[in-house]
């Protein structure tokens, strides 16, 4: 039976900034690098048969600080990319609130169906990304398959995996930077094992801790 690990890439410096990233290739900032590691320490001993990623920078230095660990070079795969965001990209909600109020009111309510100035709808999204799924359930039914990519993929594929509408994908999935999430395939469909894993990291790991001691 096949694992999927579906990684979202390390921070950005726009991600810190609340601006959305889209297409625009932003690299990963210092303490993205350092959440790359983070991940890379804790799959360093998982047994991996193939490593995929977007091929925006962010993720492919994700990827590649993981490969590192796991001993695979990653292979980019454009189906991977995150949702593009158009004439958004670069700002923040607050931002585009301001300048596109009533696209921005009817993106909140269906971004399933709604895209952004010059970008793509979630379900566009799937759609080149479903043809992915496909290619990891027929051709890696058994062993690890790490894939690095990005927020807005994570959440879709989870939505779409699980059967909830897309337009629910912002109000009700959490992603966080260098979070881990696994699919599983087998004979009865699509599973979701796990949902925005980030105990690898050292903040979480802290406040972990933290809230054990208290009770």
């Amino acid at each position: 039976m096949g694992l999927y690990y579906f990684i979202r890439h390390g921070e950005t410096a726009w991600n810190a900034e609340g601006r959305l990233c889209g297409r625009t290739d932003v690299p990963l900032s210092a303490a993205g690098r350092s959440q790359a590691r983070a991940l890379a320490r804790r799959l360093k001993s998982l047994p991996v048969t193939a490593l995929y990623c977007s091929p925006l920078s962010r993720a492919l230095e994700t990827a590649q600080i993981i490969g590192q660990a796991v001993g695979i070079e990653p292979a980019p795969d454009d189906r991977l990319a995150e949702l593009n965001y158009g004439d958004w990209e670069g700002g923040t909600f607050a931002s585009i609130q301001h300048t596109y109020p009533e696209v921005f009111r009817a993106w909140v309510a269906d971004p399933g169906r709604v895209a952004p100035p010059g970008g793509e709808t979630g379900e566009e999204l799937v759609r080149r990304v479903a043809p992915f799924l496909h290619h990891l359930a027929t051709q890696y039914s058994e062993g690890n398959v790490v894939v690095v990519c990005h927020k807005t993929v994570c959440r879709l594929v989870a939505c779409h995996i699980l059967g909830l509408p897309l337009s629910e994908y912002r109000r009700r999935l959490a992603m966080d930077n260098a979070a881990l999430n696994i699919l599983q395939y087998n004979a009865e469909g699509w599973r979701l094992v796990r949902l925005n894993d980030t105990s690898h990291l050292p903040e979480r790991a802290a406040l972990a801790e933290s809230s054990t001691a208290e009770f």
